[in-house]
Order: C-alpha cells, then structure tokens, then sequence
C-alpha cells in the first residue's frame, strides 16, 4: 500500500514538472494568445498598407481588394496605428507584445523593429510607380 501511494505521488510530481517546463518552454496560453494578437496586427498593417497604396494611386474605389483594404485598431488596446507619410514612402507601425526574433520576415514582408515597434515600410519606384517594401 505505502509503494503504491509513492509510486502515485512520485507519477504526480513528476506531471507537474513536466507541465510546468512545457509552460516555460511555450509560455502558456497567455502567450499563445499575445502571438495570436501579433499576427493580427501583422495582418492589420498589410492591409493598412494597402488602403494607402490605393489611395495614392487613385484606385481606392475600384478594385475589391481596395475597398476590402481598411482601417484597423490594435487588437489589444483599441488604438490606431500609425501611419508616417511622405512624398515617396509611408510605413504603418504597431507596438507588438511579444519581442521579434533576430531578422524575421513575416509573410514576405520585412518588419523593421525598434524595441517592440515594428513597422511596414514601402517607397514608391518612380519609374515604374510602383510601390515596393523597404528593407532597410
């Protein structure tokens, strides 16, 4: 009886310790669910960044995908993003929960990260009028 009582307590122990490493490692639903916010607000400034170019081009009621394209606010706080304009370039920023990796792309779409802001950037090519993202 007192083997199967430490065999009980030694199978528990040993669950909890695996449970907790696996929250360390992945850090738990409530990171899951700042990930989960961070790709929307990827998906947020695409599309912001398309609302622009079609705006600037004069197209925003023309095609589906520019009237789809809209304004969005951050997930999380309710706030708008960003948006820095100039003549040739624009970016759309968003402050995103969980800190960037080294160099990651997103989706094809480079975000420049300072701290935890990470941005959209596009300039526009004036010899094709094309707007293209800016690597930095």
């Amino acid at each position: 009886m007192a083997v199967n009582r430490l065999f009980f307590w030694g199978v528990l122990a040993l669950g909890l310790a695996a449970l907790a490493a696996g929250f360390a490692v992945v850090g738990g639903p409530e990171h899951a669910r700042a990930e989960r916010r961070d790709d929307t607000r990827r998906a947020d400034l695409r599309r912001i960044a398309q609302r622009v170019i079609c705006e600037r081009d004069g197209q925003a009621d023309f095609t589906r995908a520019c009237r789809e394209a809209g304004a969005a606010r951050d997930p999380l706080t309710g706030a708008e993003y960003d948006l820095e304009q100039s003549e040739n370039t624009f970016a759309v920023c968003a402050t995103f929960e969980v800190p960037p990796q080294e160099g990651a792309v997103f989706r094809r779409e480079p975000l420049d990260f300072d701290g935890t802001r990470g941005c959209l950037r596009y300039r526009l090519v004036p010899r094709s009028g094309q707007w293209v993202v800016q690597e930095r």
